[in-house]
């Protein structure tokens, strides 16, 4: 027994089927999809990682560069 979804006939059989094309897709391609999606973000956690890294170190390289000319300064000045 088949639910009636309109009122009309046609409209009914048209939504059914409609429903049975996206079913046949979802089951088709859903693994497909899912597994990208999962490599997509994968690959997103793996790009933040690689930037942040690269910041962290660009950050503490300019922090030692710093702290080494402020240490070459202030030495110089103390031996003068």
């Amino acid at each position: 027994m088949r639910k009636n979804y309109y009122n009309d006939p046609k409209e009914n059989a048209a939504f059914e089927r409609c429903v049975d094309v996206m079913t046949e897709l979802i089951l088709k391609y859903g693994p497909i999809l899912n597994r990208r999606w999962i490599w997509e973000k994968l690959f997103a956690n793996v790009w933040l990682d690689v930037v942040f890294v690269r910041v962290t170190t660009n950050r503490l390289n300019s922090y030692h560069r710093l702290a080494s000319d402020y240490q070459r300064r202030s030495g110089k000045s103390d031996a003068a």
